[in-house]
């Protein structure tokens, strides 16, 4: 449910700084791969604890040539700073699939994108067949395992409301129909889906899609402000890491909290999720199906 983007790492422009480093680095501000490019499709999963990397490494045939022997691996480090999570992932295939345990992370977590060398080797670097800038020619590097070879820029998801919830189809519900129950260990909205509504919201791309999204978090809102309100009390929302960070990225976006007094949920939803409204070329398509 939460679109791809895409992330690139490119060798800076002409600079007469050279980065000093015992072995070359495919990364951001590094010139050892004048025309390196390492760039990163991201695709968060549908159910918030997962994700698909698709690595690509181009101008630079020393990475390349170290990942198809074996070498070396593409990565992703998945990380939390306010929970200590950190987890290395690895895969020999450019599309990676990685998960986690949502409850041991308690907010979105980092992921830093890599390629890893596998092994210790020694190597006698060729600038022109390594695809190097000439200082390293001739260089005699040592990489040792673990080692990083490319590095990516830090993926950061939001830790927007949509990463608490978790969809469910129930058969007890009448078509078209949904309810929203928290659960809190760790804390989730528990989205209960009519099978209809289920599928809809599963494999529609229209606009109607967007605003039953929109629905479902003012009603997520409306739960907030009614049973966590308290910020007294140790087992309210304080004690939940994700509603904490939440929590912050309303105030970011200078949207209150749901124990103001004039919190609205209805308003916060539509300011986080905008109502898509009809243009005159869907009007045409809707009467189109109606006929």
């Amino acid at each position: 449910m939460t679109d791809a983007f895409y992330v690139e790492v490119v060798a800076p422009g002409p600079s007469n700084a050279i980065r000093s480093d015992d072995h070359p680095i495919l990364e951001s501000g590094n010139l050892a791969f004048p025309r390196g490019r390492y760039t990163l499709d991201f695709q968060p999963g549908d159910d918030r604890s997962s994700c698909t990397l698709i690595h690509r490494i181009e101008h630079a045939p020393l990475i390349t040539r170290l990942v198809e022997a074996g070498q070396a691996q593409y990565a992703c480090v998945v990380s939390a700073p306010v929970s200590s999570y950190r987890k290395t992932h690895l895969s020999t295939d450019a599309r990676q699939a990685v998960a986690w345990r949502a409850e041991e992370l308690g907010e979105p977590p980092l992921f830093t994108p890599a390629v890893l060398c596998m092994e210790t080797l020694e190597l006698t670097l060729d600038a022109e067949v390594d695809g190097l800038h000439p200082i390293w020619d001739g260089q005699a590097i040592r990489l040792r395992k673990g080692m990083r070879v490319a590095l990516g820029s830090v993926i950061q998801l939001e830790a927007s409301i949509i990463h608490l919830l978790a969809m469910q189809e129930d058969g007890s519900l009448q078509p078209g129909q949904f309810a929203v129950d928290p659960q809190t260990e760790p804390f989730q909205f528990i989205v209960r889906l009519s099978a209809d509504l289920h599928r809809f919201l599963r494999y529609d791309r229209s606009p109607h899609r967007a605003n039953i999204m929109t629905h479902i978090v003012t009603a997520c809102l409306a739960l907030l402000q009614r049973q966590f309100s308290d910020d007294d009390d140790d087992s309210g929302w304080k004690s939940h890491r994700n509603l904490v960070a939440f929590a912050d990225h309303l105030e970011s976006n200078q949207l209150g909290h749901w124990t103001d007094d004039d919190f609205q949920p209805e308003k916060v939803a539509t300011a986080l999720y905008r109502l898509v409204l009809p243009t005159a070329e869907t009007s045409e398509a809707d009467a189109g199906e109606s006929e």
